[in-house]
């Protein structure tokens, strides 16, 4: 692994807020505080050269990059600061947005038009035009997420509303309304059935849609609004008191007195509820919560969560001190942190959360390849036959991760001067790219197969033996599907069925999950359908034990704060700039 902050001129040496990779690796895109947008093509150089004596410094400079980096093109249309670029899954499409709270929807053009008055026509290789100028936010726009149709795309924006687009009809068909804060990040899910959205009023809103026709969505009021974990602990109290019988006897004045000891037990149960709230305020210093769904879509990852140190300490005192356990979150030690929901609890709760974060996290970014399992004697964090790598940016460092392991692959910090605001992946996995305030971008170049070897087969065709009991039903092409879901489990109260621990940590918390039988029925109805059953059936806990019988007694659920995840890695693990 190679990392290089890439000092070249990015943006006028202003502010990027933005980077993306197009989906065929030919092109990166930045957008910054110049109002403008910039393509660049970007490919790993396999070798730095070390023999660079009679070239000039600057030349020195750029063959020193682990990159190798050429201009493209200059993209000028916008009045203000450029927030966001996304290319479009399909790559037909560029669409950028910033402060002057227009969408411009870009298009390679095949001919190359007039440069006049361009400062940097000279260099450019390629020319893009303007598709299409989609206006309707009333206040600046600071994220954007295509549809994986290519069809639609989602703006946040700090008017307090996102807004779904339609490229055919090519304006607002739908408005969402449900934050109360600056909306700072939007996501689209993969599978073509929900988009999420995350916001400075401390919540992250999902909301289901169907596809009614080619320029037509029906999104249905908000499904799940995460915004607080709540934790149930009971403690039992049991009392023994001894209640003394005297009988006497009455014929001799000194005879002796027997006692009959009888013990009494009460037992005394008490139930106190702890909850914090998951995210960090409007208070935050940050521009951007950038939020995502795995490639898949079994996963949503939420940047600037917040949770708290010790999840086994509660309230144990009875009247007076539950109410401040309920309402102020203040008074705990929360640390920085993002939420995992899998698929089949995302309108339910988090899973697990990564942490030992420095600063707050501001996005995140998957890597769009899976990659085979590596041998190991721990139990895999997720139940997948197959390995996904994704990025945590925070203020001041990236956490890379996979959903097999607890502990990041690497961290890479104190490579900039400002905070960082996006990342981006290449199409390939092996550059994974990240813009700053300070006017700069860094790239980590990841050599063959460090990441590990590339799964060639597609994840939502795989078949494995999960849980899933299907039983015929009385229609001819219905199945009923038993599905076995997750509930988190209170750790202070002792299960029923002994739970296996998911993942050891360095820290002196370890929470353990513990399954529920929980049946739910669905219907073939398209083949989407049968890859999101799928998906919830891989994105189980591995070291969980389910059972195919049917039982009727039902373990005793309680909600704790999620799994905690990460570990604290070595001085050996953190990547200091080269």
């Amino acid at each position: 692994m190679r990392t290089k902050t890439l000092e070249i001129n990015w943006h006028d040496g202003q502010a990027i807020y933005s980077v993306d990779f197009s989906s065929d690796g030919t092109r990166m895109a930045s957008a910054g505080a110049d109002t403008s947008v910039r393509l660049w093509s970007m490919k790993r150089r396999l070798e730095v050269n070390q023999d660079m004596g009679h070239k000039k410094s600057f030349e020195k400079k750029i063959e020193s990059f682990p990159v190798h980096i050429d201009f493209l093109s200059e993209l000028k249309r916008h009045s203000a600061p450029v927030n966001v670029v996304r290319f479009s899954p399909s790559g037909e499409y560029l669409a950028s947005a910033g402060d002057d709270s227009c969408v411009i929807l870009w298009k390679k053009s095949l001919t190359k038009d007039s440069t006049f008055g361009r400062e940097y026509a000279e260099f450019e290789k390629e020319t893009w035009s303007v598709v299409q100028m989609f206006h309707g936010h009333s206040k600046e726009i600071y994220d954007l997420a295509w549809s994986p149709c290519s069809q639609f795309f989602i703006t946040a924006s700090i008017d307090n509303t996102a807004r779904i687009w339609s490229i055919s009809t090519r304006s607002a068909i739908h408005v969402l309304t449900d934050h109360t804060h600056y909306v700072q990040g939007v996501s689209w899910d993969p599978m073509g059935q929900y988009v999420a959205t995350q916001s400075s009023d401390r919540s992250v809103a999902i909301y289901k849609y169907l596809k009614e026709g080619p320029d037509r969505l029906k999104v249905s009021s908000c499904s799940k609004r995460h915004h607080r974990i709540s934790k149930q602990k009971s403690s039992t109290a049991v009392t023994t008191a001894s209640s003394n019988n005297s009988n006497n006897n009455d014929d001799t004045t000194n005879s002796m007195a027997t006692e009959d000891v009888t013990p009494t037990t009460t037992t005394t149960t008490t139930t106190t509820v702890s909850s914090f709230r998951m995210y960090h305020d409007e208070n935050l210093v940050t521009f951007f919560r950038r939020l995502s769904f795995s490639p898949e879509g079994a996963f949503l990852v939420t940047p600037a969560g917040l949770c708290k140190n010790s999840l086994e300490s509660s309230n144990t005192n009875n009247n007076n001190n539950q109410t401040k356990s309920n309402n102020d979150e203040d008074s705990e030690d929360l640390s920085n942190c993002a939420y995992i929901y899998p698929r089949n609890t995302l309108l339910k709760h988090p899973m697990a959360y990564t942490s030992n974060h420095n600063k707050p996290s501001i996005a995140i970014r998957w890597c769009s390849d899976t990659y085979e399992l590596r041998p190991s004697s721990e139990p895999t964090m997720f139940r997948l036959p197959y390995r996904m790598i994704y990025a945590v940016a925070s203020q001041d460092a990236v956490y890379v991760y996979d959903t097999q392991h607890a502990a990041p692959l690497c961290v890479i910090s104190g490579m900039h001067f400002a905070p960082i605001t996006d990342i981006a992946w290449s199409h390939d996995g092996s550059i994974l790219a990240f813009s700053s305030a300070d006017g700069y971008c860094s790239a980590v170049v990841f050599d063959e197969n460090e990441l590990g070897k590339i799964n060639l087969q597609k994840p939502n065709t795989m078949i494995t033996n999960t849980t899933h009991n299907t039983v015929p039903s009385s229609s001819s092409n219905k199945m009923i599907v038993e599905e076995h879901d997750i509930e988190m489990m209170d750790i202070a109260s002792p299960p029923e069925k002994r739970p296996v621990p998911v993942t050891t940590t360095t820290t002196s918390t370890s929470t353990l999950l513990s399954p529920t039988h929980q049946q739910a029925t669905h219907n073939n109805h398209s083949n989407n359908n049968n890859k999101v059953n799928d998906l919830n059936s891989l994105i189980r806990p591995a070291s969980e034990k389910r059972s195919m019988e049917t039982n009727n007694t039902q373990p005793k659920k309680r909600r704790i704060a999620p799994t905690f995840i990460s570990s604290s890695f070595t001085p050996q693990q953190q990547q200091q700039p080269q």
